[in-house]
């Protein structure tokens, strides 16, 4: 990578840091609803620590200490420091957050933390979540036991059973640079606070993503996306992310 003139090397030492403008709510049906400010409001950051040799890292903290405000970037091969469906064929502009002190963490080695915003990124990659792959059996799911209880001082019970008992699917996921670009694109324009219609988990090998007691059969299910985070890359080949499915009546 190279920091308008100071080359430095972060194979693996990054984590984009991908933040949609959704505030998101459980309302009284059981369901969720998200405040959307709308993709312009996205937030694309990066967190990145770099190891090599004292002198390589002062020459970055000297251009770092020249370029207050902003500054171009240009990233090698495997360097996607803010997500794979970002366009890195060109200089990027970017704006130091904030960054650590140069650390001695081994016999010659030295590193430094830094956290860059991406206020301009351009994209690349069609959206689509057709190549979403579980990694092994790391997923969990669950349904909410939706009835309230109320007890009278005469100890009369009453009670109010919505019969939906809302279902929540978190699961880890590994893709390819390739496919993770066309994912990035689908969480980051077509999902959003928008229900995803017959959503089909058999394609995880999930026969109950929602728990064995949840009151409902099939693997199809209304789901809206209420969470998820790309966790980086796991090697020169995959990526991993972490997802949340929560089911809508």
């Amino acid at each position: 990578m190279d920091f308008d003139g100071s080359t430095v090397y972060t194979l693996w030492g990054y984590k984009p840091i991908t933040t949609p403008a959704i505030k998101w709510i459980k309302i009284a049906n059981g369901n969720w609803s998200g405040n959307d400010r709308g993709v312009t409001e996205d937030r694309y950051e990066t967190y990145i620590v770099f190891k090599g040799p004292k002198t390589e890292l002062q020459n970055l903290e000297d251009v770092l200490a020249a370029n207050r405000e902003d500054f171009a970037i240009t990233c090698g091969t495997g360097e996607e420091i803010f997500g794979a469906d970002i366009d890195y064929s060109g200089a990027l502009t970017v704006v130091v957050v904030s960054y650590g002190e140069i650390r001695r963490v081994g016999l010659a080695t030295y590193s430094m933390s830094m956290r860059l915003n991406l206020p301009s990124p351009t994209y690349i990659g069609s959206a689509s979540l057709d190549t979403l792959k579980l990694a092994g059996h790391a997923y969990e799911g669950y349904s909410d036991y939706d009835i309230g209880k109320l007890f009278a001082m005469d100890r009369t019970a009453y009670y109010l059973d919505g019969e939906t008992d809302p279902g929540i699917f978190k699961a880890s996921f590994l893709q390819t640079t390739d496919e993770m670009k066309d994912i990035r694109r689908y969480l980051l324009t077509t999902a959003r606070n928008n229900t995803l219609s017959s959503f089909d988990f058999s394609k995880f090998g999930v026969s109950e993503p929602f728990g064995q007691r949840f009151r409902g059969e099939g693997s199809s299910f209304n789901v809206k996306i209420i969470d998820w985070s790309d966790t980086g890359r796991e090697n020169f080949l995959f990526w991993g992310l972490d997802m949340t499915f929560a089911r809508i009546f």
